[in-house]
């Protein structure tokens, strides 16, 4: 997938709270997610299949977060008027939905109902062309190696 000129794509990186390595781990140089793990994965895909606007293109797990490439649809992004320096609205409806949500199933299952799993922002780096989106491509690819 490429960039298409009216989409955007942007690196999001989603971290868990104070860094914790909840979603599993390494072995022999290979990612394994654990339950937790699984969840996350499980919701950052329906959540982006019940979110107009949003496509998702490569994205990867480690222990203490997620990141991945979000498409945003080019009607759907338009800011409300004296927002244009904030973040997207669509990219942080999205992704405030996506961490409740697995949040919420990660609590049930530890029994721990109400505890944050999830630092309160994220990052986002806009990609501003396809040379840049095929380096981020790399750079995650690596990441999941």
């Amino acid at each position: 997938m490429t960039i298409r000129p009216e989409a955007k794509a942007y690196l999001i990186r989603l971290s868990m709270q104070q860094q914790q390595p909840l979603l599993g781990d390494y072995r022999q140089g290979c990612f394994y997610p654990n339950d937790y793990g699984q969840i996350v994965a499980d919701e950052w895909v329906r959540s982006a299949q019940n979110r107009k606007g949003i496509d998702l293109d490569l994205w990867t797990l480690a222990p203490n977060g997620l990141r991945g490439v979000v498409f945003l649809q080019p009607a759907l992004t338009r800011q409300p008027e004296g927002l244009a320096h904030q973040k997207p609205w669509l990219l942080s409806s999205f992704i405030a939905s996506f961490k409740a949500a697995a949040a919420k199933r990660i609590n049930l299952r530890r029994n721990q109902l109400g505890q944050p799993v999830w630092q309160s922002s994220y990052d986002e780096q806009l990609i501003a062309d396809n040379a840049l989106l095929d380096q981020v491509r790399e750079q995650i690819l690596r990441y999941n190696a």
